[in-house]
């Protein structure tokens, strides 16, 4: 996987998926998951308070040292 790649030369690396299940199964060093449908991952389209939430909160990742558990964020079609 490109991400431990580049952890190895100590560039962190961090991801968010609608699949957790699948993306647990590669072990990210660094990620966070959402209830959002594909091709909506980071936010639904137009909902920019959901996506910079989103956004900020797998970013804030990059701070902690990995590997870190998978982090479930709130975020749903609903929010």
């Amino acid at each position: 996987m490109a991400a431990r790649a580049l952890e190895l030369n100590g560039i962190a690396t961090t991801l968010t998926t609608w699949n957790a299940g699948v993306t647990r199964l590669t072990a990210p060093p660094r990620g966070t998951f959402t209830r959002l449908a594909r091709g909506a991952t980071i936010g639904q389209p137009h909902n920019v308070a959901q996506q910079r939430r989103v956004l900020e909160a797998t970013l804030a990742l990059l701070a902690q040292d990995a590997p870190l558990e998978m982090v479930r964020l709130d975020e749903s079609a609903e929010t």
